[in-house]
């Protein structure tokens, strides 16, 4: 069962947005943004993103690669869910933030990595201070956790390129 097919879209939850700034054939680096204040919060590099008319499906030709490709613009509900990733270990309740309802994705978090590599579809945070990588990722992952209490929140993903 698909949890936004039993909850209503407009669910009181905080946002956060995820502007994309740069896309090449290997990787895409983005900002997050507090919803309500529009405050900075760090940045985050992402697989490819394939959808280039920007209208959150792969139409048009667009297609969808294992592990290659970054998911599609979009508003989604994001929980936070235990995980066996080893940034589990350190935080609340091994719970990290689980991305529901991705067309033609499953299982995409939010942790920690350096680059692309460690994506396959995920959203890697960080601060991209380095070309084609984040850094200080895993204690950026666990501030932002912190930051949005281990509750609920919308992840809004907009492409700016």
């Amino acid at each position: 069962m698909k949890l936004l097919n039993i909850l209503p879209f407009h669910i009181p939850a905080p946002t956060v947005r995820m502007l994309r700034k740069y896309n090449n054939e290997r990787y895409c680096i983005s900002q997050l943004y507090d919803g309500k204040t529009g405050d900075y919060i760090c940045d985050a590099i992402e697989d490819t993103v394939r959808d280039v008319n920007h209208n959150g499906c792969f139409d048009n030709g667009e297609e969808k690669v294992y592990g290659e490709t970054a998911i599609p613009c979009g508003r989604y509900y994001v929980t936070f869910r235990k995980t066996s990733l080893a940034i589990g270990a350190k935080a609340k309740g091994g719970c990290i933030p689980l991305i529901h309802d991705v067309p033609h994705f499953s299982f995409i978090r939010i942790h920690n990595g350096t680059d692309e590599k460690n994506s396959e579809g995920c959203i890697i945070l960080g601060y991209n201070k380095e070309k084609g990588k984040v850094l200080d990722s895993e204690s950026v992952c666990l501030e932002f956790y912190q930051r949005m209490k281990y509750r609920p929140f919308w992840l809004e993903i907009t492409d700016n390129f």
